[in-house]
C-alpha cells in the first residue's frame, strides 16, 4: 500500500510539471488517465494506481467501467481490503484534496490516520450546529462507496476529529433530530 501510495504522490507532482495543471473536465481526465509510468513493464495512470490498486479495481466515480478486466495482471498487486482512510493519504494537487505526503511501509496505517485528521482539522469537516449540518469534502459523496450510509460516514469520522469538532457531531448523531449533510464545493486550483 505504502509503495503504491507514494508512487501516486510523486506521479502528480512529475504530472503538473510536465503536464501543468489541468483546466478543466477533459483536462482532469487526461491528467488522471494519459500520464504513466512503467512499473515492472505495466503501465500504470494515477487513475489505474488509485481506482484499481488502492481501491480493489472499482470504477471511479461517474465511469462504466473498471480499471482492469479480471484478467490484467495488475490486478495481483491490488491491495488486499479496501481502507477509505486512502483518500486522505492521496494527494492531486489541489488546494480540496490532502497535503502531498509520503509513507513508510512500516507505519503506513498510523500515517493514513493521520493524514485523516489532518484533512478533517483543516476544513475537510465542518459543524454547523444551529443548521443542524455538516459539511463534508466532495470527496466522501465521489467515494461514498467507499466509505458506507450517511450515518455510517459521519460516525467513522468521529475516530478522525479534534475534541470540539467531535463533540459537536455527537451531540448532532445522539440528540435525535435530523442531520443534515451538504457537500463542500471542490477547488480544482493547485495547492503549490
Amino acid at each position: 500500500m505504502a509503495f503504491f501510495l507514494n508512487l501516486y504522490n510523486a506521479m502528480v507532482i512529475h504530472a503538473v510539471i510536465r503536464m501543468g495543471r489541468p483546466g478543466g473536465v477533459i483536462d482532469r481526465r487526461a491528467f488522471y488517465t494519459d500520464f504513466q509510468y512503467i512499473v515492472g513493464g505495466y503501465h500504470y495512470s494515477l487513475s489505474s494506481i488509485k481506482n484499481g490498486i488502492l481501491r480493489l479495481n472499482r470504477r471511479q466515480p461517474y465511469s462504466l467501467v473498471k480499471p482492469f478486466s479480471a484478467t490484467d495482471k495488475r490486478l495481483e498487486l491490488a491491495v488486499e481490503k479496501l481502507n477509505p482512510l486512502i483518500h486522505f493519504g492521496l494527494c492531486n494537487g489541489t488546494r480540496s484534496s490532502s497535503s502531498v505526503r509520503f509513507f513508510s511501509a512500516e507505519g503506513v496505517e498510523a500515517e493514513l490516520r493521520y493524514a485523516a485528521r489532518e484533512f478533517f482539522l483543516n476544513g475537510g469537516m465542518e459543524v454547523d450546529l444551529g443548521k443542524r449540518t455538516v459539511h463534508l469534502t466532495k470527496i466522501i459523496k465521489w467515494y461514498s462507496v467507499d466509505f458506507g450510509q450517511d450515518k455510517d460516514i459521519l460516525k467513522w469520522i468521529l475516530n478522525y476529529l479534534d475534541a470540539t469538532k467531535s463533540g459537536l457531531l455527537t451531540h448532532l448523531l445522539n440528540d435525535g433530530g435530523p442531520v443534515n449533510i451538504l457537500y463542500q464545493n471542490f477547488d480544482w486550483s493547485l495547492n503549490c
